[in-house]
């Protein structure tokens, strides 16, 4: 619904721009060119509980059991980075000059990079380093595809220079409507015997004490947690623009345009598709496990050639 509000309210702007009573000359250009995208810290969480609460792995009707405190959520965290990558930004605006000197534009490009950088986890909460610890021998996310499709409004300031070259600046604001390709795969040691999981804790049951240790890290070894999603977010933006144009004739130019844009905090999430090696939840009854993935670092630079046309 977002998404369709953001695009009616553009939708509009393109109709009223051109009855604008302070309106000159109309215009539309079209443009093609280079972008590169900032490195991304992220922010994660997830709604799981800890290991020896995963009733798939440690069923207390199993006689199994091994206490593990109070089993209630509590938001996991961690930390990852990704390095930047370059792609390729296509556009397409509609403006008009006004009277007071400058030009309004409503403006519609896309930057899409294919980021295609995969990293181990950086950090996080203490739950995460024991787990790190105890448990993992592979924590990897990977970051694919980046697409942006961004609808804004411009204003810009021409210079005024003689000659043929007509150099501006200027700035905007807007939406970006964000699809981000993620990946994750968090792999447990296969050898049950450097897993430590259960060995510091109370156990609860009746049998063997130490086989039923045994049996429950045996039970842990080898499981993976994996996903693999595209996560969505439509997000602020804003830009600032510099550029110079080359008179071709009275109506048509050439130029080149660089631009620097920032969104705002992009979050995403979906469903865990498997969680230690069974179906995303924490046995019968629990809720299915989520995970959020966030960054502040949504942004690029960007020089294009364009071509304007004015009626």
């Amino acid at each position: 619904m977002s998404r369709f509000i953001t695009l009616a309210s553009f939708l509009l702007l393109l109709i009223l721009i051109p009855f604008s009573s302070n309106a000159q000359q109309l215009y539309i250009s079209t443009e093609l060119g280079l972008g590169i995208g900032n490195s991304l810290d992220t922010d994660a969480s997830d709604t799981d509980f800890g290991t020896l609460c995963d009733q798939h792995l440690n069923n207390p009707a199993d006689n199994n059991h091994f206490a593990s405190g109070v089993c209630s959520w509590e938001t996991s965290v961690w930390n990852n980075s990704f390095d930047g990558a370059t792609g390729i930004i296509v556009g397409v605006a509609l403006g008009v000059s006004t009277d007071f000197g400058a030009r309004i534009e409503a403006e519609y490009f896309n930057f899409g990079a294919q980021y295609d950088t995969t990293s181990s986890v950086v950090g996080g909460g203490q739950d995460i380093a024991d787990k790190a610890n105890q448990e993992l021998v592979r924590s990897d996310e990977r970051i694919g595809a980046v697409n942006i499709n961004s609808l804004f409004v411009n204003v810009y300031y021409d210079l005024p220079v003689s000659g043929q070259l007509r150099p501006y600046i200027g700035g905007g604001v807007g939406f970006g409507m964000t699809e981000v390709e993620f990946d994750a795969v968090w792999a447990r040691n296969i050898n049950p015997d450097v897993i430590t999981t259960a060995d510091d804790v109370e156990y609860l049951g009746s049998g063997n004490e130490e086989e039923d240790r045994q049996a429950l890290h045996r039970r842990i070894a080898g499981v993976t947690s994996t996903a693999s999603h595209t996560l969505e977010d439509t997000v602020f933006g804003y830009q600032a623009v510099v550029g110079v144009d080359y008179m071709l004739t009275d109506s048509a130019s050439i130029g080149v345009k660089g631009r620097w844009v920032q969104y705002a905090k992009f979050s995403g999430g979906d469903v865990w598709d498997q969680l230690r090696g069974h179906a995303p939840n924490n046995g019968p009854g629990t809720n299915t496990v989520e995970y959020t993935i966030e960054t502040d670092d949504l942004s690029a630079f960007g020089v294009s050639l364009v071509m304007k046309y004015a009626f």
